[in-house]
């Protein structure tokens, strides 16, 4: 089920007592992408990885008016997918890598994350075994099978670890894209330190030293020069 999230004066540090989040909050509704970035070490991934609930935090997070923290895991995991940087994939075909024995047409996630005619030119096509962890596949690859994985299996809150690293720029905006049209009754965060998709976030969070700045991407962009810097040094750079 939908629900909107509510992320209320979030606090975390770790047990050396250095802190990564203080008093975090934001709002967010299902439909929304929510684009998170900051300088390197800023505490991002930290703050996808809060939603699984494994580290302590202070504050609360709610989804639906439920606090995270007070559900069973069993709930929870009905609720979030978490895809982080390494995805597990398992030593199996592609086709059971990402429907895990749903009866779901394969093409349409293959599609949606452009791997369909590279997948289709494997020697055994979506039957290909793509070994341990994912092992005979490239880098960008692996990142799309699992993310196909991520949106055929999808949960009302998606939290996805720059999925789109290792992309080119066409590929990424064309992903990008279906993602879109695959989540609007899903609310999705995306972590990224890849700027030019920005503009098209319905809200961005950029984060610093363990606070955050959250707006659209105009507003963000004129209220924090952080986050000027960076995306100016991003626009007209390198092509990747």
């Amino acid at each position: 089920e939908s629900g909107d999230l509510g992320v209320k004066d979030v606090s975390f540090a770790y047990p050396d007592g250095k802190s990564v989040l203080e008093h975090v909050s934001f709002s967010a509704k299902p439909g929304q992408i929510i684009g998170v970035t900051g300088p390197v070490a800023c505490g991002k991934s930290t703050l996808g990885k809060l939603f699984l609930c494994e580290c302590p935090y202070e504050g609360t997070v709610r989804f639906a008016g439920k606090d995270l923290l007070q559900m069973e895991e069993a709930e929870r995991k009905g609720i979030v997918a978490y895809l982080g940087h390494d995805p597990e994939l398992f030593h199996d075909s592609v086709r059971d890598n990402v429907l895990l024995g749903d009866e779901k047409d394969l093409k349409t996630y293959l599609k949606a994350v452009c791997i369909d005619r590279e997948v289709s030119d494997m020697e055994e096509g979506e039957d290909t075994l793509i070994g341990n962890g994912g092992v005979r596949l490239s880098g960008g690859q692996a990142q799309r099978v699992a993310l196909a994985r991520t949106l055929c299996h999808k949960k009302p809150l998606l939290v996805l670890d720059d999925p789109f690293s290792a992309l080119d720029k066409s590929t990424e905006k064309e992903v990008f894209a279906n993602v879109r049209a695959m989540t609007r009754d899903s609310i999705v965060l995306l972590l990224s330190h890849r700027l030019y998709l920005f503009p098209q976030m319905d809200q961005v969070i950029f984060m610093e030293k363990g606070r955050v700045i959250t707006g659209s991407h105009e507003s963000v962009l004129k209220n924090c020069s952080e986050y000027r810097k960076l995306y100016g040094g991003q626009e007209g750079g390198a092509d990747r």
